[in-house]
């Protein structure tokens, strides 16, 4: 189970990462500088790429653990938690990133 949170947390740290490069793309992009805008919407990408690598070896891991183990309810419940939030912070980063 240790592995699953740390593996959230790798998933959580790409995330951060993609909404930080996505915020300065925003912001380079409404100064009308697009040689940093499209830097920064690079990196973004392929931090969010990466997010969605640790996604779904996450995916895999837990269909992994389902076989040989029961997970707790408070396990299922973290990983839901943490799934939804995934969901919707990856939705609004690739929303910013279409502006």
């Amino acid at each position: 189970m240790k592995m699953i949170k740390k593996l959230v947390d790798c998933l959580d740290e790409e995330l951060e990462g993609a909404q930080r490069y996505a915020e300065k793309y925003v912001e380079y992009k409404a100064n009308d500088n697009s040689k940093w805008a499209n830097r920064f919407k690079s990196m973004a990408e392929d931090e969010l790429s990466h997010s969605m690598n640790m996604h779904e070896l996450i995916v895999e891991e837990i269909e992994k653990l389902r076989k040989v183990y029961t997970p707790s309810q408070e396990m299922l419940d973290k990983w839901d938690k943490a799934h939804t939030e995934y969901v919707d912070k990856a939705a609004w980063i690739k929303q910013m990133l279409t502006l």
